[in-house]
């Protein structure tokens, strides 16, 4: 029973990323930034190949280069048992039914501590000391669409749907010689990933050079036990959730929704 909501879900949604597709052409970072009101900006040619994610950024391209360059779409990857959520102190990170793992921005005081947790990297600061970064589209999944980077593809890079449907796809595309990253992963995810790659003959090492083989952080003693009582104790995350709450009631945070996500 989840009662915190930071509890890892059961089910939920997923993607496969299908690296033979794409062909770099940036749709879905200008989708992503369009549906979530993210402000563009001018950018080096080499930071258009670097694709780093940004506090604006929440989904990019990066240009990995294995001889010649291979387009990786990145963003969060919505791990199946998130380090970032047990890693705030606050409770500003939440995971909702759909699996989709989400900063309360509202409720973010700025620690850092998901940052430090996340083996990718991807929370990351914003301008006003809060953290911010992809919320798999939740508004629009709960309103029964697809996450706008998903939609647009023209080439059908993505395919969305149930998680466990779009691991059973993975498994095949295993077993027909694929590389396949986001499943058999390191306990510290949960296992897996909800964002799951696959590619095939020379693409495989861009998927090798993006990802982390073991995805796991060096954390210091005092986060490490923090996070490792939060995982195993339901009772410490409900005080972080009655902390947030407390402090809501001088306040009216926002709640992502579909209504107010600009």
């Amino acid at each position: 029973m989840r009662i915190t909501g930071t509890e890892p879900v059961a089910g939920g949604y997923g993607v496969l990323v299908d690296l033979d597709r794409c062909i770099g052409c940036r749709a879905c970072q200008v989708a992503c930034k369009e549906w979530n009101g993210r402000p563009a900006r001018e950018v080096s040619f080499s930071d258009a190949l670097a694709g780093r994610l940004t506090a604006d950024n929440w989904k990019v391209v990066r240009f990995v280069d294995v001889g010649r360059p291979v387009p990786v779409p990145l963003q969060c990857m919505h791990c199946i048992d998130p380090p970032c959520v047990p890693a705030c102190p606050v409770a500003a990170i939440e995971i909702s039914d759909e699996g989709a793992v989400v900063v309360r921005q509202g409720d973010c005081l700025g620690f850092g501590n998901c940052a430090a947790a996340c083996p990718y990297d991807v929370p990351q600061r914003a301008g006003d000391g809060t953290y911010a970064k992809c919320t798999f589209c939740v508004d629009r999944i709960q309103a029964g669409l697809e996450p706008a980077c998903v939609e647009v593809c023209p080439t059908d890079v993505f395919r969305f749907g149930p998680l466990d449907e779009v691991r059973r796809v993975a498994e095949g595309e295993v077993a027909r010689g694929r590389q396949v990253y986001g499943v058999g992963l390191d306990g510290y995810v949960g296992g897996g990933t909800r964002w799951i790659y696959m590619a095939s003959k020379w693409r495989a090492e861009a998927l090798r050079q993006a990802f982390p083989r073991v995805p796991r952080k060096r954390l210091g003693l005092h986060l490490a036990l923090f996070m490792f009582l939060k995982r195993r104790l339901r009772l410490i995350s409900l005080v972080s959730v009655v902390h947030r709450h407390v402090r809501r009631l001088t306040r009216t945070a926002p709640i992502y929704t579909a209504s107010n996500r600009r």
